[in-house]
């Protein structure tokens, strides 16, 4: 009896711990971290883009001419949006067949209060 009672024990403990990791406390603390509202804004930060690949004789102007903006955004702030997604083409050329993030827009609402 005392086996029964010991190992009827040991299931609800292994059952609770089970419960409070994957539905608890400790499962929300990973899911929402202190700085949500930090997460979000930074979120928000982030260009609408698209993936393509370039051929040969393209150039940032070419790209920009053939995907236009879906907002109205000056030349050097989407040259700004276009070397944050793609750094690694900083004082480089366009090589043909290469995948590059074309930027479109910003995320147009701000939830940030700035």
């Amino acid at each position: 009896m005392r086996a029964f009672v010991l190992t009827a024990i040991i299931i609800i403990f292994a059952f609770v711990v089970k419960v409070d990791l994957t539905e608890g406390s400790l499962h929300l603390a990973a899911i929402y971290p202190k700085d949500t509202d930090k997460a979000l804004c930074e979120k928000q930060r982030e260009p609408n883009y698209i993936t393509i690949q370039t051929i040969q004789g393209d150039s940032i102007h070419s790209l920009f001419a053939l995907h236009p903006a879906k907002v109205p955004m000056t030349f050097p702030e989407r040259l700004q949006l276009f070397y944050e997604l793609n750094p690694h083409l900083q004082l480089q050329a366009l090589v043909p067949g290469e995948n590059i993030k074309l930027p479109l827009s910003f995320e147009l609402e701000n939830k940030c209060g700035k």
